[in-house]
């Protein structure tokens, strides 16, 4: 994996960039954030209006997908979108996005000067959109969808579902790929405790490879944390989200408030430390945050061609972790320590266990979850206390590898 560094429409988008703006033009009835709805001559003041603003692209739509609303036909859409776009494609020159699932859709508004797709299906409603954006040449925004839009319930299935909208874009010849999580209530079983794990995982992401957006603007899990129902009173929880994902590593910052998005921005990225990259003579050293469990170094593996077994066996290496251990015997810390440093770890403890000072000491466990594994089969076979202390480590590797947060 190298860093992140893409070029949508001829703007930068990476790791060494500037966090991108997208401004949200919402032409849809039925959206849940009425204050955001616009048509007629708003259309193209919003954009006007969200340009000067600092915002680096827009993002048309005219369908909402929120639970329960009515779908609209094709033909809908297309009335809405379209006089919409030529209106906007008279007043500013930043690339301009279509949030749509469908390839008809999509050609004619690519035709027309519009130069990205925001496709929340992940390209898998309608098996034209591939073939579209490929004859365009197209950068397309892809976000997680199994079957229908926004249906993932976990990070495991948000990851896997963007691996296989990746892989569907690059079959296809598509090469500009963003990818977006799709944080929101999709789907009526998608709770904002789903929502809340992925913001806290997001700097995970960033193994697939590509730009990540984040589109959590006046979201409905920001209101079931805050109790806040209504859209409009949900401005400070966006902002707060926002700087997490900014400060986790999103790149792009889809928003219906462009103005007060740009300064929490500027505040996260200030605040957030940049990536570690020396260079010399063609070769590369970086220093990789974002791996936080075994299974986030699968994807980053595959990329350079390591094996299936190669990976099967170096995926719990990837990761190191400290576990304190506390109010074990002396005997056991000196164990501990012993079993650990045979298998490449380390384990502080205090000096008075070692001299026999004190009968009860507290355990700094430092080392690989490979090596921690290995410890606990160990400690199995061992006397005094230690296979329950093996046990107690087992569960808590347990609880760390079941936890979405």
């Amino acid at each position: 994996m190298t860093l992140i560094d893409a070029e949508i429409v001829g703007m930068k988008v990476g790791d060494l960039h500037p966090t991108r703006v997208m401004g949200v033009i919402n032409l849809s009835e039925e959206s849940f954030y009425k204050g955001s709805i616009v048509s007629g001559n708003q259309v193209a003041e919003r954009a006007s209006m969200m340009v000067e603003e600092g915002a680096d692209i827009l993002d048309i739509g005219a369908r909402s997908t929120a639970p329960g609303v009515k779908p609209i036909s094709v033909q809908e859409e297309v009335g809405r979108l379209l006089p919409a776009l030529k209106s906007v494609l008279d007043v500013v020159d930043v690339p301009i996005s279509i949030d749509t699932q469908y390839a008809s859709i999509a050609k004619k508004s690519l035709s027309m000067g519009a130069n990205v797709i925001n496709d929340i299906s992940g390209l898998k409603n309608d098996q034209d959109m591939v073939k579209t954006a490929s004859d365009f040449d197209a950068p397309v925004i892809l976000m997680a969808t199994k079957k229908v839009p926004g249906d993932c319930l976990t990070f495991s299935e948000t990851k896997a579902a963007l691996v296989e909208s990746i892989c569907m874009a690059e079959n296809g010849g598509i090469t500009d790929i963003v990818i977006d999580p799709g944080i929101g209530r999709w789907v009526p079983e998608k709770t904002h405790e789903c929502d809340l794990a992925l913001l806290d995982n997001f700097e995970r992401f960033k193994v697939l490879g590509r730009p990540v957006l984040v589109a959590v603007s006046r979201k409905s899990f920001i209101g079931g944390v805050l109790g806040k129902p209504s859209p409009s009173d949900r401005l400070a929880g966006t902002l707060t989200c926002t700087a997490i994902a900014v400060y986790k590593g999103a790149h792009i910052v889809r928003t219906h408030d462009v103005k007060e998005t740009i300064d929490t921005i500027k505040m996260a990225e200030t605040v957030r430390s940049r990536p570690i990259t020396v260079e010399k003579d063609g070769r590369q050293v970086i220093i990789i945050d974002c791996i936080k469990k075994p299974e986030d170094s699968i994807d980053l593996m595959k990329s350079i061609n390591v094996t299936d077994t190669g990976i099967k066996i170096m995926k719990d290496k990837t990761v190191s972790m400290s576990m304190f251990i506390k109010n074990v015997t002396a005997p056991e810390a000196l164990v501990i320590k012993q079993e650990m440093l045979a298998r490449g770890g380390d384990a502080a403890i205090h000096r008075g266990a070692i001299s026999g000072e004190i009968e009860v000491a507290d355990v700094l466990l430092l080392g690989t979850v490979a090596q921690i594994k290995s410890l606990v089969h160990k400690l199995r076979m061992q006397s005094l206390n230690l296979p329950m202390i093996g046990e107690l480590i087992q569960d808590a590797l347990a609880l760390q590898k079941n936890d979405n947060r």
